[in-house]
Order: structure tokens, then sequence, then C-alpha cells
């Protein structure tokens, strides 16, 4: 996602970003004879959720000539900021769920420098005695990447050219000299991330095989280095060239918020704490080599350094605090319990004028939209609005709540975040909305999922998706091609909801896909009153193939063997807007090679595949059924398996969003997910 900036403040990403509105002081009184406004002006200030340290706010307090602790101690009640052990090492997720990356080495000296990869999972910071499985000299690269479910590597020997591999494994350390537990000429290790290359100055470097469930296989990419200074010179979060106080302040903020992760090793990202700013943006070494205010930032970090293994921190009652911080506010800091429920005696709302002057935040100081009527009363359901009036605010100025009302004396309520999410207001979390489809039924799920989608279609296309996963995902790219819905049937039987919804849209085409086994026979169509066309074959390799005669362009090839995992990429799939044929790994299908041949195309693989950029939705869901389905809006789909916590859930989805600026909606789907899990969710 992108992240827009401040006067070198990035936007800051939390479970909140909440704005204060500031609405119109004068709203007409409903009457049968009121001129209904033609449009309706708000005006807001702030970005961020609101909650602890304000980022344009320590940036003002320094330039006024406050310290780093006066700085802290404003925005954090009740708190001192004093020395604490920060000697331990973080694990930071550096490159999270890819499929390749490169490693390299940069020397820092005129002499080469060498990466020692061994085998497993190294203790941080000390030297090991056993050989490395390799040792690349300068110049050297070595590749990871999924195959199917395994972890594969390719080593480049720069004197040879010789391309070797490592012995199977699904966990390696990387460790450059110049560090801590390799003593040499100093260097960096350079990742490179599809056309993305990143730099690390300290640590090492763990690489991890995911393995693949109901997805794919992926990797995780892990630095493993020291709190007190290795990882808080890393940290982007402000601009170098602030005040020394801010920076100050920013450091101790990010030591604090580190100390408090350092004992949570969370699976899902096999890290204390991810790079980017959904925890602390973590850049590496590009950050203390900024031009001219770089040394500032080290500067900074060095000076909340008492001694060699100790930092300044942010205390309450003797223990490191979760030092929550924003980019900006509307004004006044939010306590913590109106944002996200829970009470914390640190983060209550405290005044932030600084975010309120245009000189320090000249973006989002103050922002004005105009909202037109029919917006509006769109936004309420309503036929029209005459006025409107808060009804609830939180501590610190938000809206909780907004009610309009109509000429004809009808009302509507909306919470302040879905009113900004309809109405485009400036926030990246307002813009979602939430739709629960509470149901397991498959059949009543194709109906809600299909609702806004091809509604003026005279076709639509039916599947067994429960019997025959593999056959729906080629017939959604064939519904897709034909801007029709496909419905699903639940074995020989059509429900009446699904006959009630076809009905409903008057259609009047209706193609049964599959075998024959697994669908309705034809005296049961005939009695639900349909005309039935019939696309089938002996197996669902065959049904695709007839799919694709009907259709144009470069067929997509899956594998068979892979299905499972690939039902839950139906999203990326049919974003291929080209039919989907099944093959195998272990012996091509003469069937589809003829297919090719008489087609004249060579056929088109899932990582060739381009995931549609421009996703209104993320699908959420435990249901393997589902998450086919929802493929047909070409959006991002997260299938939580049992093993996944709500918590777990909630950083997936986050990662989701982040993924996918233009995500303005969550649907929920299946009876067993809470509700209100992804509320606040940005």
């Amino acid at each position: 996602m992108n992240y827009l900036f401040s006067k070198g403040a990035p936007r800051r990403f939390s479970i909140a970003l909440v704005f204060l509105l500031i609405f119109q002081t004068f709203s007409p009184a409903a009457s049968f004879a009121v001129d209904l406004p033609q449009k309706f002006d708000f005006r807001g200030s702030g970005y961020g959720h609101g909650v602890g340290m304000s980022q344009i706010g320590a940036f003002g307090m320094a330039r006024e000539g406050k310290t780093a602790t006066e700085i802290l101690n404003h925005y954090y009640s009740g708190v001192e900021v004093a020395p604490v052990d920060d000697s331990a090492f973080l694990r930071i997720n550096v490159a999270d769920k890819i499929q390749s990356v490169t490693f390299t080495n940069e020397s820092l000296s005129a002499l080469p420098s060498v990466m020692q990869i061994f085998p497993g999972d190294l203790a941080p910071g000390v030297m090991e005695i056993l050989t490395p499985a390799v040792t690349l000299p300068f110049g050297g690269s070595l590749t990871f990447s999924i195959l199917g479910q395994a972890l594969i590597s390719s080593i480049s020997d720069p004197a040879t050219g010789a391309i070797t591999s490592l012995p199977q494994g699904g966990i390696w350390t990387i460790r450059w000299s110049g560090t801590t537990a390799f003593p040499g000429e100093n260097s960096l290790l350079k990742m490179k991330v599809g056309t993305t290359t990143k730099r690390y100055r300290y640590g090492q470097a763990q690489i991890k095989l995911i393995p693949g469930g109901l997805t794919s296989a992926a990797i995780i990419v892990t630095n493993t280095l020291r709190l007190h200074d290795e990882y808080l010179r890393g940290i982007g979060e402000v601009s170098s060239s602030w005040p020394s106080a801010a920076l100050q302040a920013q450091v101790i903020a990010a030591r604090t918020f580190g100390l408090a992760k350092k004992d949570i090793l969370r699976k899902v990202c096999d890290c204390n704490l991810y790079s980017s700013i959904q925890d602390q943006n973590f850049v590496g070494w590009s950050k203390e080599i900024e031009a001219v205010y770089g040394k500032k930032w080290v500067e900074a970090v060095s000076i909340t350094q008492p001694d060699p293994s100790t930092g300044l921190a942010i205390l309450y009652k003797g223990k490191p605090i979760f030092a929550y911080y924003a980019s900006s506010t509307g004004g006044v800091t939010e306590n913590v319990q109106d944002v996200w429920g829970t009470p914390v005696p640190y983060l209550l709302s405290v005044p932030d004028p600084w975010s309120l002057d245009s000189t320090l935040n000249p973006t989002y100081s103050s922002w004005v939209r105009s909202i037109s009527q029919e917006s509006m009363a769109k936004a309420f359901n309503l036929p029209d609005v005459s006025r409107y009036e808060v009804t609830e605010r939180t501590g610190g100025g938000a809206v909780k709540s907004i009610s309009a009302f109509s000429t004809s004396g009808k009302s509507a309520q909306l919470t302040g975040e879905k009113f900004r999410s309809l109405l485009k207001l400036p926030s990246a979390w307002i813009q979602l909305s939430a739709t629960l489809i509470k149901t397991d039924s498959v059949d009543e799920i194709a109906i809600a999922i299909s609702k806004n989608l091809w509604t003026t279609s005279q076709t639509a296309i039916i599947a067994n998706v429960e019997a025959e996963p593999e056959i729906t995902i080629s017939a959604l790219a064939f519904a897709n091609s034909q801007k029709a819905p496909l419905f699903v049937t639940s074995g020989r039987k059509l429900s009446e909801a699904t006959i009630a919804e076809i009905k409903r849209r008057k259609i009047t085409k209706v193609s049964f896909v599959g075998t024959l086994n697994a669908l309705p026979s034809k005296s049961t169509i005939k009695k639900a009153g349909l005309i039935p066309t019939f696309i089938s074959g002996a197996d669902f390799e065959s049904v695709a193939l007839v799919l694709g005669l009907k259709m144009v362009g470069n067929p997509l090839i899956l594998f068979k063997e892979e299905s499972d995992w690939l039902a839950t990429q139906s999203n990326t799939l049919i974003s291929a807007n080209t039919p989907i044929i099944w093959n195998s790994f272990e012996k091509e299908s003469k069937a589809v090679s003829q297919f090719l041949v008489k087609r004249k195309n060579s056929g088109i693989y899932p990582l060739q595949v381009i995931d549609n950029p421009i996703p209104s939705k993320v699908f959420i869901t435990r249901s393997l059924a589902a998450a086919i389905l929802s493929g047909a809006w070409r959006s991002p789909i997260v299938v939580l398996g049992p093993e996944i916590s709500d918590e777990q859930s909630i950083e997936i989805v986050r990662e989701t969003l982040n993924l996918y600026p233009t995500i303005a909606a969550v649907t929920i789907i299946g009876s067993d997910i809470p509700a209100n899990l992804y509320a606040g969710i940005s």
C-alpha cells in the first residue's frame, strides 16, 4: 500500500485511522418547503489512529526547544524515560510469503567480502564452530525459490560460473563478513525480491520454508539483529532532517515498542516485528547512509544509549510500554479505549495543536471535501437528505455515529466509519465497509457473492463446487468470459433459493457444467422450470477442455496435483481472463497437447498471471468452496485454516490491505467467523 508523507513523517499504519470531522454549523430543519442542499461540505484534520505520540507533534515540540523526554512525557501519561537493558535480539520479517529471493554480498572496503550459509536457524550473535554448508566468495549469488511444496536453491560461483545447489532443507541461515558473529571485511547483504533490492548491514538472515496447505508454499526471510543499535539504525519512520529532539523521541519510542515485542515470536511471520509500518518501518542500511542527514539519525540513536548494553525507554511502573504513535491528529490525541476498546492508563487524550499547524502539517492540518446530495442520500439509503447531525464522538473528536434526515421524515444512522467509507473522505481505513455472509450453505454463498455481479445477464452457469472444485474454477473463468453469474448445485439437487434467484433475475439461459453424475437430472431441472444446456465430460480435465474451446486467449494451465492450494488462488486465476485447463506434473495429457496445437498456443502458468491490480474487496472465509466462488470478483481471498487464530487472521488481512490500496470492502463468509473481528482494521 502507498503511504503519503507529511513533512517527512509517514502516515502511521495501525488498527484504526481516525479523523476529526468538523461539520457544517448550520443544517436546515426538516419541513415540507425546505430547499435541499445541493452539497454538504466536510472539513477534517489529521491522519492516523491518533493514539500515543503524534510524530508531527514531536516535530513541532522539538522546534520549540522541548527535549525528547519532555515530548514523550507529554504524549504518554504518567511515564518515565529511563535506561533499560536493550541488548536483546529482534527477529524482523523483511520478506514475507514470497516465491523467490536472491542474495549477494557487497563489500564496504577495497577488500573482498564473503557470505556463509548454514543449515538450520543459528543463535544470533554467537560465532558458529561448525563448518558452513557453503562459503560464497564476493561476486557470487544465492537464490532460493519455491517449486511445488519444496524450497530449492541455486548457487552461482563467481569464478567458474558453475551453478550448484544446497542440500534439501527448510531453514537456512546466512551470515556475511563484518558482523558480530562473523568477523572480517565489513560488508552488506543484498536481498533482491522481484525488482526490489534492499541492503542490510547487521545481524544475520534466516530463510524459512512455509509449507502450503490450502495455500501455496512460500518463503519468509527474517533479519535477526540487536535492538540496542543495529535495529534502531534502520528505523525509517521520520525524516532524518528533523530536529535532534524529535529524532531522539522517535528512537526512544521505537526502542520501547521493540522491547514490548521482543518476547513475542509470531508464527505467521516468523518474527517479533514486521519491517513495514504495520509494526515499525525498518529500512536497513538505507537509513543511516541517507545523503547529508543519515548521520543525524545515527547520532540520535547513539545519544539515547547511556552505555553499550542499555538504552532509554518509556516505562510505566517500571516496565516498557506499548509505545504507539501516529503521523498526526485532529488537534487532540485519542484515548486508546475509544479507538481499540481497551483502557490503557498511559494512552490517554492530550492536546496536540502542532498537528493543526499548516506549516508543520501542510497536507493534513486541514482538508476539505464536498459531498453531493445524491451521494449523501445514497450513503444513508434515503430518498434525499435535508440535514444531518453527529450523534456521538470519541474523546479525541472523531465521529462515532451520524444520523441523516429526509424531507419525508425518514431517518437513518451510520457509524462514523461507515459514513466516511461511503463518502470516500480521506482515509485508507474509512474506505472499508464490511459485509457478512452468515451461512455455510454453498448455494446461498454463491447467490450472495453473485448478488452484485453481472446483474443484467440473461445467462447463468451452474456447477457443483463441493464435488467438482476443479471444474468450478474452469467454469468461473467461462462465466466471467460470458459476463454471467455462477451458481451451484449440491449433489443432484438444485436448491429452491437458487431457482428463486434465477427467476428473480429473469435469467433465460442456464448452462450446467460438470460430469453428469454430479449434476441434477434433466427431470429435476425440468420440474424447476428451467431449459438447460449441458457442458459435460468424463472428468474435470475433459470438461475444462470443452469449456476452453468456447473461449479465446492463451490457456492457463494448472496442475491437478496442486488443485487444493490452487483453489484458494481462484481470484488470481480468474484474473488471467483466459481458459483454465488442467494437466499433470507426472504425465503430460495427450488431450491437452492436442488442444494447444489446435489453438496454436503454448499455454501460460500461474506464476505468469498478473494479479488484478485494482481489487475492490477482500474475502475472508474458512470454506474452500467459498474461496473458489469468491474468485469471480478477482479480489484477494484470505482462507483461514483451523490453526489460524483470530489475531493471526487480523494480521493476514492487514497484510492484504497493505498490498492493495484500492480495497474498499471486507466480505466475511461463514457462520463461524465473528462478525466484528475485522471492524476497524485499516
